[in-house]
């Protein structure tokens, strides 16, 4: 018996249902069949699984959907705006395809975040094992993003290829996927840390005060308490490039610095916000100079860019100061402006980046 037994206290049960930025991870039905063929019949796809005959009809589908493998909290279907896009199975052992035209989007590694968190939620939950055919180096790279590492090498069966293959072992340990969750810096006057669902009461506060929404494109104004939620889960440290930062002065959320790239780009960027009661003391130029001087050797990436509303000479002097240099001006949207104003990119080379703390 563990110890929440012991005291007469239960433990919560386990979303059936999981949400991520931009899916739905929701329990498999018969309803889903037909997606199934469409999707792990094509051939592209049923090649690097181990389990999935070829060709792949309705009646493997259906079978697969009356299985224990299917059941809820064990498999579930990659939803999309456009409907099911895969399936990913988490329990002991992590597993997924995906249909052709939703490759590249970056879903697995996505659904694979939100089935891991769950898996590990359960503090009973022994370490995750999932694996690849040797020449399967996508399936590799996703896996290496999630946080697995190489635990042995073998062989298994392709149905699919009618052969065996040669495979390698993956494992995610808990002590690895929780220290994926952490990112803690220090600066002479303030600490960064990993967002948290917690914060979403500060966070609010601040990028909805409209002195500071005016100058960011990344959130909308006014800013709900659901979208502000949204904007955390997809702030949160996995481990990779992607991710948003607490700035806590003597323990208080003051604001908020990321590194990532935005949507529909290729370079990477550094954005940030503060609470206007602290600006003008040097913070932003602390926690930026930190999380660059950190994250741009960390991941091997030699440059970043980033943008400023030219109205905004506050985060021109912020960025200038790093080590940034202006490259371009354009355009740029804030939902707190009715119109589209002047924007300054900069970027700055890790040679460049100064000294701040």
């Amino acid at each position: 018996m563990d110890l929440l037994a012991q005291v007469g206290l239960r433990r919560r049960p386990l979303a059936l249902t999981l949400t991520t930025p931009r899916l739905t991870l929701r329990p498999l039905g018969p309803e889903d069949a037909e997606a199934l063929v469409a999707g792990v019949g094509n051939y592209d796809v049923s090649r690097w699984l181990a389990v999935v005959p070829y060709p792949y009809g309705r009646a493997d589908a259906e079978a697969f959907l009356a299985s224990s493998a299917a059941a809820p909290g064990r498999a579930w279907a990659i939803c999309d705006d456009d409907g099911l896009q895969g399936v990913i199975a988490g329990h002991s052992e992590l597993g997924y395809w995906l249909a052709r035209p939703a490759w590249g989007k970056g879903y697995v590694t996505e659904a694979g975040d939100a089935v891991i968190d769950r898996w590990f939620a359960d503090p009973r939950a022994p370490d995750l094992t999932s694996g690849h055919f040797e020449d399967n180096a996508r399936s590799r790279r996703v896996l290496e993003k999630l946080g697995f590492a190489e635990s042995g090498q073998g062989t298994r069966e392709a149905r699919a290829l009618a052969q065996t293959v040669a495979a390698r072992d993956m494992v995610l340990t808990r002590a690895a996927w929780r220290a994926r969750r952490r990112y803690r810096l220090a600066t002479p006057r303030l600490s960064l840390r990993e967002m948290r669902p917690g914060d979403l009461g500060a966070v609010l506060r601040i990028g909805g005060d409209v002195r500071v929404a005016r100058m960011l494109s990344s959130v909308a104004h006014p800013w709900d308490a659901e979208a502000a939620q949204v904007w955390i889960a997809r702030s949160l440290y996995r481990g990779r490039p992607g991710f948003r930062l607490a700035i806590l002065r003597r323990g208080r959320l003051i604001g908020s610095v990321g590194f990532g790239k935005a949507p529909g780009e290729t370079v990477q960027t550094v954005g940030y916000f503060l609470d206007p009661a602290h600006w003008g003391r040097g913070y932003a130029t602390e926690a930026v100079g930190a999380l660059l001087a950190d994250v741009l050797p960390r991941f091997g990436i030699d440059s970043v860019e980033a943008s400023a509303f030219a109205d905004n000479p506050a985060s021109a002097r912020v960025l200038t100061r790093v080590g940034f240099h202006e490259v371009a001006r354009g355009l740029g949207r804030s939902g707190a402006r009715l119109e589209p104003a002047e924007e300054v990119t900069y970027r700055l080379h890790l040679s460049d980046l100064k000294a701040t703390r």
